[in-house]
């Protein structure tokens, strides 16, 4: 009877510890968790277990089973998950039968891996939390500073990122855990948490809705990097907010410090990664441009904003400083402005500082010129209207014929509705093909919107911002730098991250912003020559740059621009270099710049300082012709006896001037070299 006892507890023992990893094995594969409050199913069979073997050991010990030996019996075996044996009951059976001895050792390992898995049931999460925020720590980790929706979805979107909140309540930790979100419960510029942080390069990003008081987020990271932590802060703000925060905040520490504190803006990331892949003249018919690449005088170009909240914002800046073109008109190029229509059924969506900058206040502030008074940056019409009105559908369809190509971007409350109306204005124009319509789609509901169906594109996938590749490491950002480094004359620090830091850093937002749109703009002038850049990839048919400059005509590099008169020449070259100026107008435009009186431009040292950044003024806020009045009133002050009249085109004085046309086509010039060297082809869109 004792041997068949004896057989029937290995049985049970065995299918325990069977139940026991076809569990955990069940568990890590549903949710990837080895250790669950399941485990403590195995309490009450473990008990039970050895209860019946010290009953079935006492009975062979001729022991009297009273009610209250039996009771007593239970203590003996909870004595069990102490890590206790009842060695003298135990001892006679299991040597009369060493079958038991088996028994009894398995029976005890059950016990003790089911009490240390029930116990690690309840720290489980804590305790694989610590782990892995150590490990992450240790390889270099994004750091979430601030609880808050925008910080869980970046998380979420980033294996190698962890949230930092010290006052975090534990309920929310807890939830958080069960969220498999890395937390680190800890105050930032506490010597724990930098001792924490000194392990690897490290950078930290604030989200605007995680309601920390960026004052307080400077000043503990400032006490962070005098601990000699080597990371990097990221705030999000407007594009207002930007400026009072980098002059007001960021100027006030030390500049090393400064020079590792930057600003982003989620609306304007996606902002910038739309007009990248969608330059509008990657989508403007060929036939609407002359042969140097300049617009035709009797081709229009529209683009029509849909609705006006608070993405497509940023996203008509970006445009409107972008997307700049000239025409030819006897002989000379001149600015070829672009229609811009907003529609929205809200006032308030219809006024802001852009719009009162565009309608009113450019008048205003360029009423008295010296040089020639630049071109507005766009016609803009706005118009509170019902988007489903008659006169709105009128309106679209009198856009778009064979004189006039039309850009429509569609942001209204929701992803369907976008798609729905998109579907209607591509009904309403029939058979025209002068068009493109862009829908803003969020992809937040699971609808995975086709992002190409036709005339109609999808774009603004969220989830796409919220990367450490966009919002920390993107390559526009590190094409800026490397412009900043080479108008700087320091192009051997371009590997020399540090140094590119604080070159950049160190510059006023406005230049910042300056060499960003700068770097952004160059989709938008590949695809003027018919060109499109993509990541290297095998398959790629790139071309090559001699392929490159038989359509980048550019006839005054080769004797280094010592031809003065080459820059008034209509080249294809010659209308890169004036567009890039009515970008660069634009965008000082809309940050608030004047132009520059000549009664405030002094010649000092052999040199005109022609640029105030304190009181917003540049005297080349003027045409692109207007620029050779800036460059002959300099050499009118340097040389007061000078004959301007009769000025030779090769003086070597008025060359040396002359660096203010020169700049932009020395840049143009390194355009296919500075982007093949960032990992990307150049191929030829007119094959397509």
């Amino acid at each position: 009877m004792y041997l068949a006892l004896g057989i029937v507890f290995l049985i049970v023992n065995i299918g325990i510890v069977a139940a026991i990893v076809y569990i955990m094995a069940r568990s890590g594969k549903k949710s990837g968790e080895l250790i669950s409050k399941k485990n403590l199913f195995f309490l009450a069979p473990s008990l039970a277990l050895i209860y019946f073997m010290y009953l079935t050991a006492a009975v062979f010990n001729g022991e009297e089973l009273t009610f209250l030996y039996c009771f007593n019996l239970i203590s003996t075996s909870l004595d069990a998950f102490k890590f206790k044996a009842a060695i003298s009951l135990i001892s006679p059976i299991c040597k009369a039968y060493p079958l038991f001895y088996a028994d009894m050792i398995l029976a005890y390992f059950v016990t003790a891996a089911t009490t240390a898995l029930s116990v690690a049931s309840f720290f489980s999460q804590r305790i694989r939390n610590y782990f892995k925020v150590k490990r992450l720590l240790r390889r270099g980790c994004d750091v979430v500073v601030g609880d808050s929706a925008d910080a869980i979805k970046y998380v979420n979107n980033n294996r190698n990122c962890i949230l930092l909140d010290a006052y975090v309540s534990s309920s929310r930790y807890g939830d958080l855990l069960k969220s498999n979100v890395p937390v680190l419960r800890a105050r930032l510029p506490a010597n724990a948490t930098a001792k924490k942080l000194s392990r690897s390069e490290h950078d930290l990003i604030v989200f605007r809705d995680g309601k920390v008081v960026y004052t307080k987020i400077i000043d503990d990271f400032a006490q962070l990097k005098q601990k000699g932590i080597d990371a990097l802060l990221h705030l999000e703000a407007t594009h207002n907010e930007m400026k009072f925060i980098k002059e007001k905040f960021i100027s006030q520490t030390d500049v090393k410090v400064g020079a590792c504190i930057s600003c982003f803006s989620k609306y304007e990331l996606i902002a910038r990664k739309f007009v990248t892949d969608h330059p509008i003249t990657k989508y403007i018919p060929r036939f609407f441009y002359n042969g140097n690449y300049s617009l035709k005088s009797d081709k229009d170009v529209n683009v029509v904003f849909v609705g006006f909240g608070k993405f497509n914002y940023p996203l008509f800046r970006m445009c409107a400083t972008q997307f700049q073109f000239a025409t030819e008109i006897d002989g000379e190029l001149q600015p070829k402005l672009v229609n811009y229509y907003v529609l929205d059924n809200k006032d308030t969506s219809l006024h802001n500082e852009f719009f009162s900058r565009i309608q009113y206040e450019f008048g205003e502030d360029f009423k008295r010129c010296d040089f020639e008074k630049p071109a507005n940056i766009c016609n803009l019409h706005t118009e509170k209207t019902d988007i489903n009105s008659v006169d709105a559908k009128k309106l679209f369809k009198s856009l778009v014929n064979k004189d006039s190509f039309t850009y429509f971007i569609v942001s209204l409350s929701d992803d369907l509705e976008d798609a729905s109306y998109a579907e209607t204005i591509k009904r309403l124009l029939d058979d025209q093909t002068n068009y493109h319509i862009f829908v803003r789609a969020r992809n937040n509901g699971g609808e995975q919107l086709k992002v190409q169906d036709g005339f109609i594109t999808y774009f603004g996938k969220e989830k796409q911002i919220y990367s450490h590749e966009c919002i920390v490491n993107d390559d526009l950002t590190a094409l800026a730098q490397t412009i900043n480094l080479m108008y700087s004359n320091i192009s051997e620090g371009c590997d020399n991250r540090e140094l590119m830091r604080e070159k950049w850093f160190g510059l006023p937002l406005i230049q910042q912003q300056s060499n960003l749109y700068h770097a952004l703009n160059y989709s938008f002038k590949l695809n003027m020559l018919g060109f499109g850049m993509v990541k290297r990839a095998e398959g790629n048919e790139a071309i090559t740059e001699e392929q490159f400059n038989k359509r980048y005509v550019n006839s005054g590099k080769s004797n280094g621009y010592s031809e003065y008169s080459f820059f008034f020449k209509t080249e294809s070259s010659n209308v890169l270099a004036f567009i890039e100026h009515s970008r660069w107008n634009a965008l000082y435009i809309l940050n608030d710049y004047r132009q520059m009186r000549k009664a405030d431009m002094k010649a000092v040292d052999g040199k005109v300082v022609h640029k105030n950044e304190a009181l917003k003024q540049h005297a080349c806020l003027t045409t692109y012709q207007g620029l050779n009045g800036l460059v002959k009133f300099k050499y009118a002050l340097l040389k007061p006896n000078a004959n301007l009249d009769k000025l030779d085109s090769n003086d070597e004085f008025l060359k040396g001037l002359a660096t203010i046309y020169a700049y932009d086509y020395m840049d143009l010039d390194r355009l296919y070299k500075e982007i093949t060297a960032l990992g990307y082809d150049i191929v030829d869109n007119l094959s397509d």
